[in-house]
């Protein structure tokens, strides 16, 4: 059993926009409108990179939890390839401010890493499982 990914993209969307206010506001009296521009669209990419594994690991682990592994790789390669080439093809635009986009980037991840953690820490998932027979039988335990 895992996480539902509906808790973790609740409060990860929910401290994005906590985290996204303070934000443009200080890029707007910083770095003007492209500073506002970059930290929505960074914090944007954040939540699309993370909302999209626990979508695809979550859908793969109900229906055939034996392909986790290789869903889990695949989805992670996908958004890295579909990241550098949105990186490449944003390198030359004057739209975006580089340094309000990296950091919005930087402290949103730590934002939904901070919300993964909090939520695996605060569920209670057993570490056998339950359903197959003789999981928790006391007599195969080993001696003390």
């Amino acid at each position: 059993m895992i996480v539902p990914a509906a808790r973790v993209i609740r409060l990860g969307l929910v401290l994005t926009v906590a985290l996204a206010v303070p934000a443009i506001v200080l890029a707007a009296a910083l770095r003007g409108g492209t500073g506002v521009v970059s930290v929505v669209v960074g914090l944007a990419i954040v939540v699309a990179f993370f909302s999209i594994s626990k979508l695809a690991v979550g859908a793969v682990a109900r229906r055939a939890p034996h392909h986790l592994l290789p869903a889990a790789l695949g989805t992670y390669a996908l958004k890295i390839g579909l990241l550098g080439g949105l990186l490449l093809a944003i390198q030359d635009t004057d739209t975006l401010d580089l340094l309000a986009f990296a950091w919005s980037i930087f402290v949103g991840v730590f934002v939904w890493m901070g919300a993964e953690l909090w939520v695996a820490t605060h569920t209670r998932v057993p570490f056998y499982d339950p359903q197959r027979p003789g999981a928790w039988d006391t007599s195969r335990r080993p001696p003390t």
